[in-house]
């Protein structure tokens, strides 16, 4: 990670690769990173997120997979 990169968590909910859990995907702006967490609630994956974020509501121009984003 560069400083000046912001990582940016993204909740899916039972996305096509891996449909049985609620992932969250790391990203650094447009670019997927390898590092996900996984729960089989929405409230289980949230928990597994690092602390001190900021949730962000899912924009309706989101893909519907997309329950909502932290930064």
């Amino acid at each position: 990670m560069q400083a000046n990169e912001l990582p940016i968590w993204v909740i899916y909910d039972k996305p096509s690769d891996i449909p049985d859990w609620f992932v969250a995907r790391k990203w650094f702006l447009d670019r997927p990173t390898s590092e996900l967490r996984l729960g089989r609630t929405l409230d289980e994956v949230r928990a597994k997120l690092p602390a001190g974020l900021y949730r962000l509501p899912r924009d309706p121009s989101d893909d519907a997979k997309i329950v909502e984003s932290w930064i």
